[in-house]
């Protein structure tokens, strides 16, 4: 990794780090800014097709939630609904139905490390900004929650390339993570570590064997460990017991039960998505299995996938303890 690189990662993860920290919503403001003009170049660095392209379709929604966001903190003292305004601005800055338009168009044309800093360490600023009650709006999440769960699932039905599914996947994981946002602030950091830590290790497949398609990827030199790996990784996922995620979303479905139609419109769109998983599941667990010695000579690596597989069966008692809280 080249020194320009480092330097735009380090400051990405100040500002988020500084945003978490803060109590000042201009101070929040400013440090979001800092953040999404640090991502913006390093989306270049990191290599994409026409990477000038791309990072105007990202700096153009981003700006304009800005915007709206800076109009919100203004309205404040005016406007009882400002709250409203503010709401939006996150929700579009975090890629979240109706405003989630841009966000598929970038992951289809950006590097790998660059999508999971989208899938992920992106949607914290948001996210932090969202749990304080003065600057959403509970209605409007939920109503957004309903549609993302809705959107990301029937999207992904019929998607055969491994990073658009997992485009749709983020997005239909991105309905639990806000709904958690305004019920449960410890519940949502929980739900978002599990799905980052479960998120990984299939970008690392996909980095180790330069694929972006699941085909490709089970052509390429594969054992049994790998597979074993990608399988559980990807059942976890879809929801399925007992693997992380699945123990991730109990809390927040005890949490819903006051909102009975938006948690079942979340449990029928996992559901549905289930179908796009299984298709990726059935492929590797049909696929031919490679004898030859793995490509992965990598003992860090190796011991990532390790501790990938007991963290995918150790989380229930993280979940029991948010629960009995």
């Amino acid at each position: 990794m080249n020194m320009k690189i480092s330097m735009f990662i380090i400051l990405l993860m100040l500002s988020t780090l500084l945003v978490i920290t803060s109590t000042n919503t201009m101070f929040t403001w400013m440090m979001m800014e800092l953040n999404m003009m640090v991502f913006t170049p390093l989306i270049c660095l990191l290599g994409s097709t026409n990477e000038a392209d791309i990072s105007i379709k990202y700096l153009v929604p981003q700006s304009l939630a800005s915007s709206l966001f800076m109009m919100s903190i203004i309205m404040t003292s005016y406007w009882p609904y400002s709250n409203v305004l503010a709401s939006i601005s996150l929700l579009m800055k975090v890629g979240s139905a109706p405003f989630h338009a841009w966000f598929p168009v970038i992951m289809y044309s950006i590097n790998l490390m660059a999508g999971f800093l989208m899938m992920t360490w992106q949607k914290l600023i948001p996210l932090f900004m969202i749990m304080n009650t003065q600057l959403s709006y509970p209605p409007l999440i939920l109503m957004s929650a309903a549609i993302t769960a809705l959107w990301g699932s029937v999207a992904g039905l019929n998607q055969t390339n491994m990073m658009s599914l997992l485009t749709f996947s983020s997005i239909a994981h991105l309905s639990w993570l806000i709904s958690a946002s305004i019920l449960n602030p410890n519940m949502s950091l929980f739900y978002f570590t599990t799905y980052t830590l479960t998120l990984l290790p299939i970008f690392l497949l996909m980095q180790t064997f330069n694929k972006k398609t699941h085909k490709a990827i089970l052509q390429s030199s594969m054992n049994t460990y790998l597979q074993v790996i990608l399988t559980m990784n990807l059942l976890s996922l879809a929801g399925m017991p007992p693997f992380a995620m699945f123990t991730a979303k109990i809390p927040i479905i005890i949490m819903m039960t006051k909102s009975l139609p938006i948690l079942a419109i979340m449990l029928i769109s996992t559901t549905i998505s289930l179908c796009f998983y299984m298709t990726i599941i059935f492929s590797v667990l049909l696929s031919p299995v490679h004898l030859m010695k793995s490509l992965i000579k990598s003992n860090m690596l190796k011991n990532s996938f390790t501790l990938s597989i007991m963290f995918q069966l150790s989380c229930l008692p993280l979940a029991l303890y948010f629960i009995s809280n």
